[in-house]
């Protein structure tokens, strides 16, 4: 009966697409495309003018109107900044995002090639016609209005931390949230059409423009912390595709991934309607947003997350080099069937590869860590890896830190003072990268241990995340 259903389903499915007229996008220089008139009267109805961007190696063209000899020196220090990138809309964190490639050609402004070879030209590529520097929810709620009555393609950025490239697009107009940036916090949030007597609880209500590293340090400022993502740096933004993608970190294992986390968001919604999302108010809307991918249904104008005490933690760092192959397959095969127990003994982070290199940052709650288990099961991993022919331990180190925001600060912002992998280096900005991710279920490490550790060694360079098991595996996948 359920397959009758989902036939009926996908043939009613069909018909309806069958019947519905699909049109491409107007493009800039169409025919159909809004004239200079119709466009004046819409920026009239923004808090900023429209910015019409050129692609940050533009101003080192000397055939470009935008041609600036010092301005071209001050792009390129910067051109591998990540924090940078965030901060003006031209910019993605990986430069194909803004190339355009076909089968024929691939259009791009490479301001470290050939610039004074009059044949090479910079391309416009996928950065955006035009930019709505968004202040208001008037000026996202006027954009998708005017977006939809003219058919354009419209995109959304916040910091541009978009691995699939999707906050850019050719000849696209883009809602620019990074300038919509407040904080505010509250001791005892009640979310909105709550049943009377619900009891409120510690949160923190952010603009979409909000990143991770300035929400950490006002919310630690406060003696509290919040589950949120990770970047070198802290640009990784905390109001826009995170949460929108389910949001996980290194702290979901012991207080939930980010969805798990979050009280109430507010949206437009491609009507331009504005909106609130939470379990009584919306609740199938709240259900899609914290998971279905961002902006699928709809533009992020604010999110709530719970907030919690901050205990102090305990860090553990290892950095091992392998000498051969063999040597670097068994370390892999030891850490995958040591995984599972590393979890449960209360430990979370990171472990990064690369090359003949093998990294940990991990951290556990508590100083000594509250799971009595932490010290030794780890412990029992370096006995076992000192043992393997090819492998030696160049550096492991056990630290106490007063909380999260010590540990996180020393290792993500000022990386001189962490210990370890720097990730400051190693998070890379400004080249171009295809990034891919999965998410390795427990089983495999259980029960596929020889066939997880060869697919692992076949990668040179990976960043891979210990941000499951825990709460994380006792939430509801609903």
């Amino acid at each position: 009966m359920l397959g009758l259903q989902y036939i009926a389903l996908a043939v009613a499915l069909a018909s309806s697409l069958t019947e519905a007229k699909i049109t491409c996008k107007c493009l800039p220089g169409s025919p159909c495309f809004p004239s200079q008139a119709v466009i004046s009267s819409f920026e009239n109805t923004l808090s900023q003018p429209l910015i019409h961007p050129r692609p940050m190696g533009s101003v080192c063209f000397p055939n470009d109107p935008t041609f600036n000899q010092a301005e071209c020196d001050s792009v390129k220090a910067k051109w591998h900044n990540g924090a940078f990138r965030t901060s003006v809309p031209q910019a993605a964190q990986f430069i194909n995002w803004e190339t355009m490639i076909n089968s024929t050609a691939v259009d791009q402004c490479d301001p470290f090639g050939d610039v004074n070879d009059p044949a090479n030209t910079c391309y416009q590529g996928r950065v955006p016609w035009g930019v709505v520097n968004v202040t208001s929810i008037a000026d996202i709620q006027r954009t998708v209005r005017f977006a939809s009555r003219h058919n354009l393609k419209l995109i959304v950025k916040n910091t541009g931390h978009e691995n699939l490239g999707r906050s850019f697009g050719q000849k696209s107009i883009m809602l620019w949230t990074h300038n919509m940036q407040e904080i505010k916090f509250s001791d005892r949030f009640i979310p909105k059409g709550a049943p009377r007597g619900t009891t409120g609880v510690t949160a923190v209500t952010i603009e979409p423009g909000v990143q991770w590293g300035t929400l950490y340090r006002a919310v630690a400022d406060r003696g509290q912390l919040v589950v949120g993502g990770i970047g070198a740096g802290g640009s990784v933004g905390a109001g826009g595709g995170w949460p929108m993608g389910g949001g996980h970190s290194v702290l979901s294992p012991f207080y939930g991934l980010g969805v798990d986390n979050i009280l109430e968001e507010t949206v437009v919604l491609p009507s331009g309607e504005h909106v609130t999302a939470n379990r009584f108010t919306n609740p199938d809307l709240f259900w899609a947003l914290r998971g279905g991918g961002g902006p699928s249904f709809g533009i992020l104008t604010s999110v709530t997350y719970r907030t919690h005490p901050a205990p102090p933690v305990t860090a553990a760092f290892l950095v091992a080099n392998t000498t051969t192959e063999e040597g670097r397959l068994e370390l892999f095969k030891e850490w995958v069937k040591i995984h599972p127990d590393i979890v449960d003994a209360g430990w979370a982070g990171f472990w990064p590869y690369s090359g003949t290199q093998f990294f940990l940052t991990l951290m556990a709650m508590g100083n000594p860590p509250t799971n009595p288990k932490a010290t030794s099961t780890l412990q029992g991993f370096y006995d076992k890896i000192a043992t393997i022919p090819g492998v030696s331990i160049d550096l492991e180190v056990t630290k106490p830190y007063t909380g999260f925001q010590q540990w996180y600060d020393d290792n993500f912002i000022h990386s001189q003072n962490g210990i370890g992998f720097n990730y400051t280096v190693g998070d890379f900005s400004g080249v171009p990268a295809a990034v891919s991710s999965v998410l390795i279920p427990r089983t495999s490490f259980e029960t596929q241990v020889d066939d997880l550790a060869n697919a692992l060694a076949e990668l040179t360079d990976a960043r891979p995340f210990l941000v499951g098991g825990g709460v994380v595996s006792k939430v509801d996948p609903d």
